[in-house]
């Protein structure tokens, strides 16, 4: 087990379908298939040019912006309600429950937590790296814990009511292990909201659907050179997981809502760039794919497109 930090601290919405600016990352254990835009092959964000014809678009910045720290997996996690849901899957309710959220990020899932049960006990929010947001640290039901979740979790048996995490599957050496390691630690009747995006559903209004799903498909299948792992399909697998776990599946749930806005800063332009940055040791396909983004961008200007991604979540109860 590893736990470079734990400790108690000294104190005591998204709608659905929109699109926000300020995203940030679901946590550095759930980031995801992020490629850093100065590792593409060698290639920093400057090879980067836009599409002849559309002078002035720098996808050199915003391919850099979706690899890095943070970067589209994470960011992803920002949209459509997702910590709202898997709040209200959690089922808190009654007081005293203690919650952990594992793969915690920057702690948006634990807000919802905090404002969703009537008085949580505790909210451990563990990740493998700390970026839990300042307020958080501060707010004395908060349990900040760093820890490997390849590694077996920092509980002892059957001393946590619910458990939530999302995006984190993909990322693990062993994700049927990890589900065995929610077991142990969740008391008698506990449960375990899990969820994954898949990422290989993202759905673009195109006006080239082979090459859209060409640029799906490659975007699917990278994996960074600083990350060992990496699964596209781990939403629709998760119920496979489920049902060769230890674990009562109690639900399971998908969403997938419609967003209409590709400029930058809107989720769809974000997994775009993720697309761009996955062709890139493709030169004509690289080519194509720039092409591609700007007819993208005019159906948008004109009010004809739409880009949804879905989400799966799983219940699991401990009997």
């Amino acid at each position: 087990m590893t736990s470079a930090r734990e400790g108690r601290t000294q104190h005591g919405a998204d709608a659905a379908g929109t699109d926000h600016a300020d995203v940030e990352p679901r946590g550095t254990l759930a980031r995801g298939r992020q490629v850093e835009a100065a590792d593409i092959h060698g290639r920093d964000a400057s090879a980067w040019r836009p599409t002849p014809g559309a002078p002035g678009h720098d996808f050199g910045s915003t391919v850099h912006a979706w690899g890095g720290a943070g970067g589209v997996r994470g960011r992803y996690a920002r949209r459509m309600g997702r910590h709202e849901r898997l709040a209200s899957l959690a089922q808190l309710d009654r007081d005293g429950l203690v919650v952990a959220d594992l793969g915690c990020g920057t702690g948006r899932t634990v807000r919802k937590l905090l404002e969703t049960t009537p008085a949580p006990a505790t909210v451990h929010a563990v990740d493998h790296g700390s970026d839990l947001d300042d307020d958080l640290l501060h707010d004395s039901r908060v349990v900040s814990r760093v820890a490997d979740l390849d590694a077996p979790l920092p509980f002892d048996d059957a001393t946590i009511d619910r458990i939530v995490s999302m995006n984190v599957a993909e990322n693990l050496l062993d994700p049927p292990g990890f589900l065995r390691e929610c077991f142990r630690v969740l008391r008698p009747g506990g449960l375990a909201v899990i969820g994954h995006t898949d990422f290989d559903t993202a759905l673009f209004t195109s006006d080239d659907d082979a090459l859209t799903r060409l640029l799906v498909d490659r975007f699917v299948g990278v994996v960074p050179s600083w990350q060992s792992r990496a699964d596209g399909f781990m939403g629709r697998k998760l119920l496979r997981l489920a049902a060769d776990s230890p674990f009562e599946l109690a639900d399971v749930r998908s969403w997938a809502d419609p967003h209409r806005r590709f400029d930058e800063g809107s989720l769809a332009w974000k997994i775009a760039m993720g697309m761009l940055a996955a062709a890139a040791d493709d030169e004509e396909l690289s080519a194509r794919a720039g092409g591609w983004v700007e007819s993208v961008r005019r159906l948008a200007d004109q009010g004809r497109f739409l880009f949804a991604i879905t989400d799966v979540v799983v219940v699991l109860r401990r009997p």
